[in-house]
């Protein structure tokens, strides 16, 4: 993606196979899989981090394999957030502080964003206050909230809201609407049904780097509401002076670089003098997917 893009673009992972030969070029490597994604998206979710740290000598491979624009977006590991619930995990965040050191160093850490656990609320926010208050000033951070008692549109959504504004901090927005806007397509689109939660959207930016997190259709088309919905939302936040973090999932994240491509084309007819989106190795059409009519539903 060109280096004056001015927002960060990317999937929830790098290493799908099944992007070869249709977004990735024809006879890419294995090996080869995070320079070419790379080449295409300026951001990826660390998701791997939430479930372990990489070695030190994997961290410098992909700073090497990357781009000289390219971010990675760590997530904060799940033994701090949903293991220790944000207490007593001083070993914890010293390992994975060192890892956001490293990428920092090497000029590319983005966002890192601290998903909270779906059992921690508006209860815990002294625990979140403390925490948040102890991060080192050096990174960007955005937090995911889980729980509905945030979403109160009153005094706890305020109080969080106030919190993460006063230390820089912004707030995922992680928009599962697509996916549930009917029944699924196909098997991948029921498995995601069961697995994502539905969360209240709010079209908020409490920092510079605003973070939408946006789970769309595997049927692109399906989409396009909401697509139509955010983008003068996220151009608005461009024209602020913002760089917001846009992460595109689906159903099937098979289909992910096609939200992705979607979102963005529907920003540049707002904003003509966006770059363009770099080029998919197909013919810049999504693949159409046999769909499967479950009748579960």
């Amino acid at each position: 993606m060109p280096a004056t893009f001015p927002y960060y673009f990317g999937c929830p992972a790098w290493s799908n196979r099944d992007w070869i030969g249709k977004v990735f070029r024809t006879g890419t490597a294995t090996g080869d899989l995070l320079r070419e994604y790379s080449r295409i998206f300026n951001t990826v979710e660390g998701n791997t981090l939430f479930y372990a740290l990489p070695p030190m000598a994997t961290v410098e491979r992909w700073m090497a394999e990357t781009t000289d624009s390219f971010r990675f977006a760590p997530k904060f590991p799940k033994a701090i957030s949903h293991e220790r619930r944000l207490s007593n995990a001083g070993e914890e965040n010293s390992a994975f502080f060192k890892i956001l050191e490293a990428l920092s160093h090497g000029q590319k850490l983005g966002v890192s964003f601290l998903q909270l656990p779906p059992s921690f609320n508006i209860n815990n926010l002294d625990t979140l206050t403390s925490y948040l208050k102890a991060l080192p000033k050096d990174f960007s951070y955005a937090v995911e909230p889980r729980h509905i008692s945030w979403f109160d549109e009153a005094d706890n959504e305020k109080r969080l809201d106030d919190l993460l504004e006063t230390h820089g901090i912004d707030k995922v927005v992680f928009d599962t609407r697509p996916l549930f806007s009917s029944k699924p397509d196909d098997e991948e689109e029921r498995d995601a049904q069961a697995r994502k939660p539905q969360m209240p959207i709010r079209h908020v930016a409490l920092s510079n780097n605003p973070v939408l997190r946006f789970v769309g259709k595997n049927l692109i088309e399906k989409n396009e509401p909401y697509i139509k919905e955010w983008a003068p939302v996220i151009n608005k936040w461009i024209l602020e002076g913002k760089k917001p973090y846009i992460f595109s999932h689906a159903g099937d994240d098979a289909f992910a670089p096609y939200v992705a491509q979607q979102l963005h084309r529907q920003i540049k007819r707002i904003n003509p003098l966006l770059p363009e989106f770099p080029e998919f190795e197909s013919d810049r059409t999504p693949p159409q997917k046999d769909t499967e009519q479950l009748d579960l539903f």
